[in-house]
């Protein structure tokens, strides 16, 4: 999330920041997740409580891999989270320090996008390098990023701080024969520049921020508003439904249980557990987090599939370790 205003009922708001064929992509599917449901996940501040895992400057977006391999952006780097007896670290993947944000995963590479319009990729076999293989245009702040049905990569611009405000979604079509390189980028999605005010009651976004997919639908965040939106088998965008509102920001989001969704509150510090049609079934306390800003189910081996992480920036534009961090919010014993 990056800063702005946003005259919304008065609130000063900071944000950060195709085929019907299922397509391997940056987190596990929500039906892989099936057997789980909302009542088996702890979402408030009565059962769970957030336990501090590891510093991350500015710590932006988690993504689960194969084999429960762990990635989180930063405002410097995008670090691998590894952990070994008790204790986490981070290994830095990228020799370029970069405010990276949104990631994502397809082909066995990690992609991960940069608020300064760069693109990295690199090879999830042994230790990751990421390097640029892309320079966006026309991009404002790349961040939410997401692979889809169609095995295109779909990246938000968040329209924050910009002279010209211009809200969308972009889709890159990747070499089918070489997924280092970056052969077009589209728009998918236009947004509506005009105004600042997002009251979640039409369908077109105005602050873009996260994105995920299941299946043939994206889900993400504008504002204060959770929208859907579904791929056409000929890869033409859907209605953006808005499914959530409330005034105040939302930053990330992750699927949850077969109808669930994650979704952070950037402005009130805490998270959200919504079903997809946007009914609100859990969420912490404010102020159990500072300015979280992705949120995620655990994936083992390093962690129960009922385990939520959540990557907090703390005061924003300050990378002040160690109130950025990565947290692990989970039931608490007993």
């Amino acid at each position: 999330m990056r800063l702005v205003l946003l005259p919304l009922v008065g609130l000063a708001a900071m944000l950060a920041a195709c085929g019907p064929a299922s397509v391997p992509g940056e987190t596990a599917s929500a039906s892989d997740k099936a057997a789980l449901s909302a009542a088996d996940l702890c979402v408030n501040s009565e059962c769970g409580e957030a336990v501090p895992l590891l510093d991350i400057p500015d710590a932006e977006n988690i993504l689960f891999g194969p084999g429960g391999r762990l990635f989180v952006s930063g405002g410097e780097n995008v670090y691998e989270v590894t952990k070994s007896g008790g204790a986490f670290s981070a290994r830095p993947l990228s020799a370029a320090t970069c405010n990276f944000t949104g990631l994502t995963i397809h082909r066995n590479h990690l992609y991960a996008s940069c608020a300064d319009s760069r693109f990295f990729a690199g090879k999830l076999d042994g230790e990751v390098a990421l390097t640029q293989i892309h320079a966006f245009s026309g991009m404002c702040i790349p961040n939410g990023t997401a692979v889809g049905p169609d095995g295109r990569i779909y990246v938000v611009d968040e329209p924050l701080n910009c002279e010209a405000a211009d809200p969308k979604i972009v889709a890159l079509t990747l070499d089918p024969a070489d997924p280092l390189r970056v052969l077009g980028q589209q728009t998918w999605i236009q947004g509506s520049p005009a105004g600042l005010l997002w009251v979640g009651r039409d369908n077109v976004f105005r602050f873009p921020n996260g994105l995920v997919r299941d299946g043939n639908t994206f889900y993400g965040t504008d504002g204060g508003s959770v929208y859907s939106v579904s791929v056409g088998d000929d890869g033409a965008a859907g209605a953006v439904t808005p499914l959530f509102f409330e005034p105040t920001a939302h930053d990330d989001l992750g699927l949850a249980f077969d109808d669930g969704l994650l979704v952070t509150d950037f402005f009130k510090g805490r998270i959200v557990l919504l079903s997809r049609e946007g009914e609100p079934l859990q969420d912490t306390l404010p102020g159990t987090f500072v300015e979280p800003s992705s949120v995620r189910l655990g994936e083992p081996p390093m962690f129960e599939r009922t385990d939520i992480l959540v990557t907090d920036k703390g005061v924003i534009t300050d990378r002040n370790v160690p109130i950025d961090r990565l947290w692990l919010f989970r039931r608490k014993s007993g």
